[in-house]
């Protein structure tokens, strides 16, 4: 027996074992999510030894429009405020999107599906109930390891990575006619996500609700649809959120929330509409939002030392404009639109299929209001999640009905 075969079970393990772990790593410790994808990543790449050109076939296209994205943001330390970040940004995100490419490209060589989503299933399980004892405890479960207070955001993360996973598991598990355990699993996510405190997730997940409603009945025209709105919403993003601050309604239902992030937002994207507009070609180099001019004043009517431009712009097509120009919002716009016209040409089950769509709308309303482009963690989640739809599409068939 060749040795890459006798390997290959060791390295499913390890997927499995990267599948059980993931959402409890986002409750507990959000950044090893990074790490967690990095063995991942080397596990799927050991399951495509030797290597089959068939499975990297399947992810060319995917991997052109992030080779591009890396060698622009390479370029763009040529004329970027720090330009070593730049560089070291590069480099890191090269790393991640080798590691998510060889999750995608080894999906279709799981010997045993069934088994890595049973890990999923239970790992799932695991993280709702670990995000529970953290918020009912006020963080034990983590208080030995970190020195400033728990905080209920902190679980935003682990939030967001229920909302992404969810429906697929639902529709895979309700497929296979397990449906008393998706209908729990389902109620008991939904619950905690309306519990913990990220408004941006529970938004996002009701979104993603509605889309995969829809996508039941429409999958082929509303996938074209949302590809061709996905563009007019990353190349626009620049005429669209900065003025959104003008519009009188908005700032007033802003102001008056009891949480004035939503007014934040608003001011920090007029504040990077304004800083797109004066490098609107080029940008002003990959990962320079946090030290963009003007950035640390302060927002008037702010508290708590709000400032203009904290870190990022919490809007990903933004930050694309704002750091890569023109050409990080065209190669967005192209990743974006293919992933959606991908999943109206997949022959995968109406029900899984329209769940895909509702986990793939809810990632895109995170990255329209929260979190930075390059975040490991988000990152991280969205290549995992993308493998494991695409590894439970293969189990996500309806059973023959016994007699």
């Amino acid at each position: 027996m060749p040795a890459a075969s006798r390997v290959r079970p060791v390295f499913e393990v390890g997927l499995d074992l990267c599948s059980f772990l993931f959402l409890p790593v986002l409750v507990l410790a959000s950044r090893g999510a990074a790490p967690l994808l990095g063995v991942a990543g080397l596990c799927a790449l050991g399951l495509l030894i030797p290597i089959n050109p068939t499975s990297w076939r399947r992810v060319r296209w995917l991997a052109v429009v992030f080779a591009a994205l890396v060698v622009w943001g390479l370029v763009s330390s040529l004329w970027a405020i720090e330009p070593w970040r730049s560089v070291v940004a590069a480099l890191r995100l090269a790393a991640m999107f080798a590691a998510g490419l060889a999750l995608i490209a080894a999906a279709e060589e799981i010997t045993a599906p069934n088994r890595l989503v049973r890990c999923l299933v239970a790992g799932f399980v695991l993280a709702l109930g670990l995000s529970v004892a953290q918020v009912a405890t006020g963080g034990a479960l983590t208080a030995a390891f970190y020195d400033r207070q728990f905080i209920a955001a902190v679980l935003n993360q682990a939030e967001d990575g229920f909302g992404f996973r969810i429906l697929p598991v639902g529709a895979a598990l309700i497929l296979q006619r397990r449906r008393v355990l998706a209908v729990a699993l389902v109620a008991v996510t939904a619950a905690v996500i309306c519990v913990l405190v990220g408004e941006t997730a529970r938004t996002a997940f009701l979104l993603g609700v509605v889309a995969a409603v829809l996508l039941y009945g429409w999958c082929r025209g509303l996938t074209r649809a949302a590809a061709t709105l996905s563009v007019v919403l990353i190349l626009g993003a620049p005429l669209l959120f900065p003025h959104l601050v003008r519009i009188d309604a908005v700032a007033d239902a802003a102001l008056q929330m009891d949480k004035n992030s939503l007014w934040h937002r608003l001011e920090i994207w007029s504040f990077v509409g304004g800083r797109i507009a004066e490098k609107p070609l080029f940008g002003w180099g990959l990962d320079s939002s946090r030290a963009i001019p003007g950035g640390d004043q302060r927002i008037p009517y702010g508290y708590l030392g709000q400032v203009m431009l904290p870190l990022h712009p919490h809007n990903a097509p933004l930050q694309l404009w704002l750091e890569l120009g023109v050409p990080g919002a065209l190669l967005a716009a192209v990743l974006i639109a293919g992933v959606w016209l991908a999943l109206g040409k997949t022959p995968w089950p109406q029900l899984y299929a329209a769940a895909a769509g509702g986990s793939l709308m809810t990632a895109l309303v995170v990255a329209l209001a929260s979190y930075g482009a390059w975040q490991e963690w988000f990152i991280s989640s969205e290549f995992l999640t993308l493998f494991l739809i695409i590894v439970m599409a293969r189990v996500a068939h309806p059973l023959p009905e016994t007699r």
